[in-house]
């Protein structure tokens, strides 16, 4: 008799459920392999999200970046994406901070004259003046950093030098002065030199250089940030303004480090450069107090048909203050005119002084040394 409180297994010796759970496993193994090399080519890359474009649904995709930074364009029939880049709309930027500047007044100090003797005859004319304020040129056009930098890009590429900054600066603060450094941004023969992949070229690949010197790619990161480090580790060593010269492009033809699919206005690329470091370090101006400015040509600034990038109405949303190296007082006078905010932001290196504004006296080429 069969005992029907017994439990008995159930027996799966001529089921086929293994084999189809195999088949099941295997479609599904080869669904995912399919899929995961064949949708990045329908991904779309923009500032604030990745989306996901089928054939059928959106053929080409691009969205404008407020900084210029790249966007994708895809081509769906090819699932393929190339960068794309659009000429952005910079006429708010606000990033100025111009509420408490007042007026700047100080001894310029050239790059050649910035030794313990050239301070010593700055700091006397100072006192002659009765102002408080010295501004040394750090860095020129050759790219050779005057003091020992500990930023990665000047150590691994042995572009610092041997003035003990630190201590001057020490020194010098403790006596009252202010002190505004200047460094030289885009033109630096020295690192291209050494590393000509951060650099401009021309059709012919040769690194790009002219009278002034060679020149780096005001588009490459590693420029940015190497300037970004520069004016981080000055400011944080006391200097309470810098100033960035050569922020600029080259009014010839020229190619970039990074691959464009479509021509960039030489506005955006130094705009662009501009807000970069600005943004780089202001978190290091809000912990200092430090004020962040700009060396424009004269050409740029007097005559808006030069094409170097430099858009005086961009650059003062950018910068807090505009210096400009001036010969005559007519010149200096009739930029002055054109600024209502001149007598704080706008500051020229000039040769002589006067009472009431800002301005740099280059002693040494002014003959009074």
């Amino acid at each position: 008799m069969r005992r029907w409180d017994v439990y008995r297994g159930r027996r799966f010796g001529g089921s086929r459920l293994p084999s189809i759970l195999l088949i099941v496993a295997s479609v599904l193994l080869l669904a995912f392999l399919v899929l995961f090399f064949t949708l990045p080519g329908y991904l779309v890359y923009t500032k604030d999200e990745v989306k996901l474009e089928l054939p059928g649904m959106v053929a080409e995709s691009g969205e404008e970046s407020e900084e210029g930074e790249e966007t994708a364009a895809e081509t769906v029939e090819e699932a393929t994406a190339e960068l794309k880049y659009v000429n952005p709309d910079y006429s708010n930027l606000n990033m100025a901070n111009t509420a408490e500047l007042g007026l700047t007044q100080s001894i310029y100090v050239p790059y050649e004259y910035v030794n313990e003797s050239g301070l010593t005859k700055a700091v006397a004319r100072a006192r002659e003046l009765d102002i408080k304020g010295l501004t040394l040129e750090l860095s020129d056009e050759t790219g050779q950093l005057l003091w020992v930098s500990g930023t990665d890009t000047a150590t691994n590429y042995a572009l610092g030098g041997t003035l003990d900054l630190k201590k001057n600066v020490a020194e010098l603060t403790d006596q009252g002065y202010r002190l505004t450094a200047v460094i030289s941004c885009c033109v630096n023969s020295l690192l291209v030199s050494r590393n000509p992949t951060w650099a401009l070229q021309m059709g012919n690949g040769i690194v790009y250089s002219d009278q002034q010197g060679a020149w780096l790619d005001p588009w490459n990161r590693n420029v940015r940030q190497y300037i970004i480090d520069l004016t981080t580790e000055l400011m944080e060593m006391g200097f309470s303004e810098v100033v960035l010269n050569h922020v600029e492009h080259p009014t010839t033809q020229v190619l970039y480090t990074r691959t464009m699919s479509e021509e960039m206005s030489r506005d955006a690329c130094v705009t662009n450069f501009a807000i970069a470091v600005r943004k780089g370090v202001q978190e290091t101006m809000d912990e200092t107090g430090a004020v962040l400015s700009v060396l424009m040509s004269s050409d740029a600034m007097n005559n808006e048909t030069i094409d170097n990038g430099q858009k005086l109405s961009y650059l003062l949303q950018v910068f807090d203050r505009v210096y400009e190296r001036t010969e005559t007082y007519q010149e200096a006078n009739l930029v002055i005119a054109l600024h209502v905010d001149s007598t704080e932001r706008f500051v020229p290196i000039i040769s002589w002084t006067f009472p009431g504004g800002s301005w740099a006296e280059n002693y040494f080429e002014s003959g009074k040394k």
